[in-house]
């Protein structure tokens, strides 16, 4: 009887700890999709070049797995937000982008340039 109800004891334990690692890789590793507003962007333009940085709205939050995809003359930036972790601390983001078949840039199904003034 004392056998069966370790057994079932550390069965409970594992099935915890499973539990536990898995939320723990959604919130530092996985993550969730950025929306336009959690982020805020300082856009300029350097001739034929666009200087794009993207900063977290929230102070614990690192931006990971950044994806530039094109469509026509829009570009779509895409992100994931996790928890500031030694795997990813980096809430900023800079890049440069050519804008010469760009017509639009969308960050987090925001249009972030041309701004709107």
């Amino acid at each position: 009887m004392k056998r069966r109800f370790k057994k079932g004891i550390m069965a409970m334990a594992a099935a915890l700890l499973v539990l536990c690692v898995g939320f723990a890789a959604k919130l530092f590793l996985i993550g969730d999709p950025v929306a336009g507003g959690q982020v805020y962007c300082t856009v300029s333009e350097n001739g034929q070049d666009l200087e794009l940085q993207v900063d977290t709205v929230e102070s614990a939050m690192a931006l990971r797995g950044w994806k530039h995809e094109q469509d026509g003359g829009t570009l779509y930036l895409s992100a994931r937000k996790v928890l500031v972790s030694p795997f990813f601390d980096e809430g900023h983001y800079e890049t440069s982008i050519k804008i010469g078949a760009i017509d639009k840039i969308v960050l987090g199904g925001e249009i972030v340039w041309p701004c709107k003034d």
